[in-house]
């Protein structure tokens, strides 16, 4: 029988502390500090594994409707158009974990702001960011929420 998910991490967490710690000279402040940064990384890990699943989709259905939201506004010229049909093409494409479809949506919503940038699309750059500033903040209020129980964040953390 195959050691679980938490076996094997809580193995690593204890190679990490029984072994690999204590053999570490006083002196070694950097790579102390790194072997307890991995290691609470590992219990974070741990504490969120099972509702990773639902953050990710909850993730995908933000940067979906961003696209969305994005994908309305009409404008720019042959580059632009290029780029809305990259992040429409990304936007349909059901195949995949929710956390990779997500990220393959946020590239194509950066390179669409990107090229609005770069073409001196300013309006149309203007409208997309006027559009997708407030469900970015929506979004980072909960990225922000889902990491406070580790204490990241001073404003969101108790």
């Amino acid at each position: 029988m195959n050691p679980s998910v938490d076996d094997r991490l809580n193995s690593v967490l204890r190679a990490l502390q029984s072994g690999v710690l204590p053999a570490l000279p006083e002196s070694a402040n950097l790579a102390r500090e790194q072997i307890m940064l991995a290691m609470g990384h590992i219990q974070i890990i741990q504490a969120q594994r099972d509702a990773t699943p639902a953050h990710e989709a909850g993730e995908l259905a933000d940067m979906s409707d961003m696209a969305r939201e994005m994908l309305a506004i009409a404008g720019g010229g042959e580059p632009i158009a290029a780029a809305r049909a990259a992040l429409a093409a990304r936007l349909a494409d059901e195949d995949g974990l929710s956390r990779d479809r997500a990220e393959a949506i946020r590239e194509a919503i950066d390179a669409l702001l990107r090229t609005a940038h770069a073409g001196g699309e300013r309006d149309y750059h203007r409208r997309l960011a006027a559009a997708i500033l407030p469900l970015g903040r929506a979004r980072a209020a909960k990225d922000r929420a889902w990491f406070a129980p580790m204490g990241f964040d001073s404003e969101m953390s108790a």
